[in-house]
């Protein structure tokens, strides 16, 4: 028997809104129910590694954040969770979502129409609109949604003209139709939609799959009245149409709070009320608690609610005074109702639970869309982000090209004698560290900035970790290939590096490894840190040391033993000995050197050819093609250990 079964008519029926239903296009929502929820945590979060390393061993301090909470949302209804902060409402609503409950113990039981479901489950039938919007603001609204009709709505369900019929319609549904080809927008960078829009973009964004659930987490936050009212008028629709809405609101204005069918009072981890919004205020009326004329109802609610820390045993009475009243109602008892029966029907709905749906985990959940599908679609996403960030193609553009005429003009045409040895190094040393330094350090905060968005969506479901970050890499390769050959041309031909075709494409296929292996090393410490001010903090301590060993500022032999290992790890040592060895091997004589009267100013004596320079450094010819192999590994590997902390992160995310 389910637990709707169970109830008695008359206390679903004092659940039931009375007003006629409008014509939904929804499929039927469904009854969730929570029943006996208490969750405990500890009293202060750890904020430091060093702080989580002493309390390690040490038995910490819990305190308890809901207790005992049972409740209903009921199938075309909009559920308002209210109560000031620190009532508990935000942790009811991550409970039943199974979202950012790390380092919580959760108890109790959340069942769908009287069955149990894990969080895979609820994840499959639900949407969540989160807090923050969050979106790749180089894309339109109607981009946006194409992007997730593809990935939701799989090509084995639903035809390219029923995905772009159903985007056209939540754009019209949501109050898009005159922004749909109007960008997001980034903040201070590229304008775009208003708050409001994005908003109703977020909603627009999880109804394309026709949810039964729509948790919203403070959806009027940041918004005027006037934007508030639209953007909750906006879920009212959707509860009218026939699905499960439950928002938490902190503090909504009349107009809005008119809205809601039913609300759900919290105060100190418990539920105090939960009705229909219109019979709260007569509730609080009879406890001796009346709103006053012309008084926001919400606002009184809250206010009554709120625990006053000068007068915490006052707060404390009235609250507990108002539960009772509310226990003592029809609807009180069918909130009790709810957590007596779980609790003697526990084992059977436990048993009922499909095997797939509890063994199904980050690693092998279900997703709409093929492998494939998510890589094509992601791969389209990433490629609008390179074309359309004015500070990702363009700056980056002018950056390389202005930096590449400077540098040619100082080595304008640097001819070969024994005075412009050092110089010629120089200029190829100098090719190494520009390309790593120009487009290393600025790519970091563009990485960390996305993580957030992946994170998010590989938490919904939307696609594979893996498919995102090969879709990525190859989008913005082309970028790290035509750049790297831009800057190569310039300053190559300017310099008067040996004047040969085949030297300066084996130069550019250089400075391209160089680049690649450069953006790696901002994917991995992006990825491991995932905070751009740790990121950048922690870049420089790795790379500096790195340069310094690189072969031009101190020779090998000269390297101390126990900083031996560092040179090894230093691309810009591979880098610039294979450029070295490009630009020596091919001088077969340096005319100057061979009078002996002539003033040496080579380290070893004036060398009389590119091979004798190449000694002078420590550099050997052999190593040409074995220092392009190092630098590809390199590329490579990096990259996969940066994938390693994605999905690592992305996993303890989900």
């Amino acid at each position: 028997m389910m637990l709707a079964e169970m109830m008695t008519s008359d206390h679903l029926e004092l659940l039931k809104n009375q007003e006629p239903r409008i014509p939904h296009i929804f499929p039927e929502g469904i009854n969730l129910y929570w029943s006996s929820l208490n969750v405990t945590g500890p009293e202060t979060k750890s904020t430091n590694f060093l702080e989580k390393f002493r309390n390690n061993g040490s038995k910490r301090r819990v305190k308890e954040i809901l207790h005992n909470v049972s409740g209903m949302a009921e199938s075309g209804k909009l559920l308002a969770i209210m109560g000031s902060s620190g009532a508990g409402k935000t942790t009811l609503l991550n409970v039943l979502t199974s979202r950012n409950l790390t380092n919580l113990d959760v108890q109790g039981s959340i069942l769908i129409d009287g069955k149990r479901a894990n969080r895979w489950k609820i994840r499959e039938m639900s949407a969540f609109v989160q807090q923050h919007d969050m979106f790749v603001g180089t894309m339109t609204a109607r981009e946006h949604l194409q992007f997730m009709a593809r990935l939701r709505m799989g090509s084995e369900y639903y035809s390219e003209e029923e995905r772009e019929s159903r985007v056209d319609q939540v754009l019209t549904q949501m109050g898009l139709q005159k922004c749909a080809d109007t960008v997001i927008g980034i903040p201070n960078q590229l304008k775009g939609l208003s708050c409001g829009e994005k908003k109703r973009l977020s909603f627009a964004s999880e109804i394309l799959t026709c949810p039964k659930i729509l948790f919203c987490d403070e959806p009027t936050s940041g918004l005027d009245a006037f934007m508030a009212g639209h953007v909750v008028q906006a879920l009212r629709n959707l509860a009218d149409y026939g699905m499960t809405v439950i928002i938490t609101i902190h503090q909504p204005s009349s107009q809005v709070y008119s809205l809601f069918h039913n609300v759900c009072l919290m105060a100190c981890g418990r539920v105090i009320y939960l009705g229909p919004g219109d019979q709260a205020v007569p509730l609080f009326e009879k406890c001796g608690f009346p709103c006053p004329s012309y008084y926001n109802p919400a606002d009184h609610l809250i206010r009554t609610l709120a625990v006053i820390d000068s007068d915490r045993a006052t707060s404390m009475k009235t609250i507990s005074k108002i539960r009772q009243g509310f226990l003592s109602t029809d609807l009180g008892q069918s909130v009790l109702a709810i957590g007596n029966a779980n609790k003697l029907r526990a084992a059977s709905f436990a048993t009922s639970s499909d095997t797939s749906e509890k063994t199904k985990t980050f690693f092998n959940q279900d997703y709409n869309a093929s492998f494939f599908t998510q890589f094509k679609v992601l791969f389209w996403r990433s490629w609008l982000t390179v074309i359309r960030d004015p500070n990702l193609l363009s700056v980056r553009l002018l950056q390389i090209i202005i930096t590449a005429l400077i540098t040619g003009l100082v080595f304008f045409q640097t001819p070969i004698t024994p005075a412009t040895i050092i110089s010629i190094n120089g200029i190829m040393f100098n090719h190494i560290r520009n390309m790593n330094f120009m487009l290393q350090f600025p790519n970091v905060p563009v990485i960390t900035a996305e993580l957030p968005i992946v994170f998010r969506e590989n938490a919904n479901g939307v696609y594979r970790t893996s498919a995102y970050f090969l879709a990525k890499n190859i989008a913005e390769l082309p970028q790290y290939i035509i750049l790297p050959i831009l800057y190569n041309t310039i300053v190559y031909w300017f310099s008067g590096l040996f004047p040969n075709f085949w030297n300066f494409c084996f130069a550019s296929l250089v400075t391209i490894l160089i680049t690649n292996v450069a953006i790696s090393i901002s994917y991995a410490v992006a990825t491991i840190f995932a905070n751009t001010d740790v990121a950048m903090t922690v870049l420089p301590i790795f790379v500096v040391p790195i340069m310094a060993f690189g072969g031009f500022f101190i020779t090998f032999d000269a390297i101390p033993s126990y900083f031996t290992w560092l040179s090894s790890l230093s691309y810009f040592k591979y880098g610039y000995e294979a450029l070295a060895i490009n630009e020596w091997e091919s001088v077969t004589v340096i005319h100057e050197c061979l009078n002996s009267t002539v003033t040496a100013f080579a380290l070893n004596g004036c060398p009389k050819n590119g091979y004798e320079v190449l000694e002078s450094i420590d550099f050997s010819a052999y190593h040409k093609w074995f220092n392009i192999s190092i630098l590809f590994v390199m590329f490579i590997g990096i990259r996969i250990i940066a994938f390693v902390a994605l999905l690592i992160r992305s996993y303890m995310n989900a």
